[in-house]
């Protein structure tokens, strides 16, 4: 799911919004404001989107004891009794789970992920949250 927010995503925003954009300038006589403005606004889709994902990891992969990350072409692999805390990041959508680490890695001391599946109630904690979590005090327990 991380790949997709991360790059078809906002490339497929970013044209419909040119289209728009391109569309409503073109539709009656050219204004120079009119264009500036439509540049500034995919400009502004572009950073903001960029700010939105950019922290993401690009596939985490759950192996037991320990979590495989990678983003950016970096490729790191968590030991789960390293993990400190896991919440979930609110007001994002979809829903993404925050891992705070004990020791930063090479990817830092928080890896910010998109869980698959769809919940149709996400006021309560995420099941792989709780799952995770669960792992990570009984290794930390009996490592």
């Amino acid at each position: 799911m991380t790949r997709w927010v991360k790059k078809p995503f906002p490339g497929m925003a970013l044209v419909v919004l040119g289209a728009m954009l391109v569309g409503g300038v073109f539709s009656r006589p050219l204004q120079p404001a009119s264009v500036v403005v439509a540049l500034g606004l995919v400009a502004l889709a572009v950073m903001i989107q960029r700010a939105m994902a950019r922290h993401l990891a690009d596939e985490v992969v759950d192996g037991g004891d320990h979590l495989l990350v990678r983003s950016d072409g970096i490729e790191e692999k968590v030991m789960l009794r390293d993990v400190a805390a896991i919440r979930r990041g609110f007001g994002h959508n979809p829903e993404r789970l925050i891992l705070t680490l004990r020791r930063p890695g090479r990817l830092g001391d928080t890896i910010a992920f998109i869980p698959k599946g769809t919940r149709w109630f996400p006021y309560v904690e995420h099941p792989l949250a709780y799952e995770l979590r669960t792992r990570a005090q009984l290794l930390r327990l009996h490592p």
